[in-house]
């Protein structure tokens, strides 16, 4: 006797209840259905879709990390994914910096020995990369910056360019165009081991004011200038196209090379900062919500002798540490390490960190590299959401 059941499929439901299934589903699955059905193709590659889908999934992080390969970790799932680096992206050394935004990824690349950079937006998710073309040679003194304005969707999105030498301009994805903005007198300056960070559509970087204070000798023979440093976070409104200046100074004992900022919550900021002499003091730090007027508050502080340096190296080139904040008060964070193993060996490792309030209550290694083959790009750690974003 046949079975009197009816067969059941997903394509056999009506469009808006898959539309609300695939809205709760990873845009890494999403991607591996698109060629499943041309309906669902239709609906996952709609840029409406894509958008809501985005605003529905802000906590899908995942830490992008680039060393012989694009290396993706879920530090959820402890799960991480490898795949070659673009030609585009290639050979290593090229990879300067990254800033992300929706999903998208604006690369600074140049060649070993180069002042002159390679702009371009790239999906990891996607793989799609789309090269910048200048309105003159982009240089490694530029600083880079990506938002948007008040309707992302109909005006796409920005990029902005400044250097050293106070030189402002805009490129507008919607229309491949730049436009220089009017040169202003500041006196700041940008961290340059910054990269920035881009939330709710605007940008926001470590900053520094210097300035000089007299103090008058006891003999009052002479007066001495010693240089103060005063330092902030430097924003940019990609809607009103001006710089603005969120305040918040860091506690005496900390310096700017133990600084982290990125995002918090999806529409915050979060300020990491450890201890400049021992690694045993972790202070983490919240702005309110963004982009309203700033305010900063204490979120937590961990104090343990067991806290590892997030940040081993203190040079230039050193590793940034790739973290976020959860809301339960705890770091993830995925940043090298060295390991000292028997006849001195001094391995570098990568380590998948959980810490909260109490030290470190978890650690995992995700790679092992010996001290003297290992030329891994450490400045490329981001955290970044995978999105179907498309590149103009």
């Amino acid at each position: 006797m046949a079975s009197s059941q009816r067969s059941w499929s997903l394509s056999s439901l009506p469009l808006d209840l898959i539309e609300e299934i695939f809205h709760r589903t990873p845009a890494e699955s999403l991607l591996r259905s698109k060629p499943t059905c041309k309906k669902w193709r239709h609906l996952i590659d709609n840029k409406r879709f894509i958008y809501e889908h985005l605003r529905r999934f802000p906590e899908q992080r995942r830490f992008l990390r680039i060393d012989e390969t694009v290396q993706v970790m879920d530090p959820v799932r402890r799960t991480r994914s490898e795949t070659p680096i673009p030609y585009e992206l290639q050979p290593l050394d090229n990879i300067k910096a990254m800033v992300h935004c929706d999903g998208v990824m604006l690369c600074m690349c140049s060649d070993m020995g180069s002042r002159f950079v390679t702009l371009s937006l790239w999906n990891p998710l996607t793989r799609h990369i789309a090269l910048i073309q200048p309105s003159t040679r982009f240089t490694t003194s530029d600083h880079y910056g990506i938002g948007y304005g008040i309707d992302k969707y109909r005006d796409g999105y920005k990029i902005l360019r400044f250097s050293d030498r106070r030189y402002f301009e805009i490129y507008y994805c919607g229309t491949s165009s730049w436009r220089t903005l009017d040169d202003a007198e500041v006196d700041w300056s940008v961290d340059f081991r910054c990269q920035g960070v881009s939330v709710m559509g605007n940008m926001y970087w470590l900053a520094h004011r210097f300035f000089h204070e007299e103090e008058e000798e006891e003999d009052e023979e002479e007066d001495e200038e010693e240089e103060e440093v005063e330092s902030f976070i430097l924003g940019f409104d990609f809607t009103a196209e001006t710089f603005m200046e969120v305040w918040f100074c860091p506690p005496y004992n900390y310096d700017d090379e133990n600084n982290y900022l990125s995002c918090f919550d999806g529409d915050r900021l979060s300020l990491l900062l450890q201890d400049k002499e021992v690694p045993s003091v972790i202070e983490v730090w919240v702005s309110s919500k963004l982009p309203d007027d700033v305010s900063f508050t204490k979120y937590f502080r961990v104090v343990n002798p067991g806290l590892p340096w997030l940040r081993i190296d203190r040079s230039e080139t050193a590793s940034h540490p790739v973290y976020y904040i959860a809301k339960s008060k705890r770091i993830v964070a995925w940043c090298e390490n060295v390991v000292v193993l028997e006849g001195g060996r001094l391995p570098v490792c990568t380590i998948l960190y959980e810490i909260d309030e109490g030290g470190v209550v978890a650690q995992h290694e995700t790679e092992r590299h010996e001290d003297n083959d290992y030329i891994g790009t450490f400045l490329c750690g981001y955290v970044y959401v995978p999105s179907l974003v498309p590149l103009p």
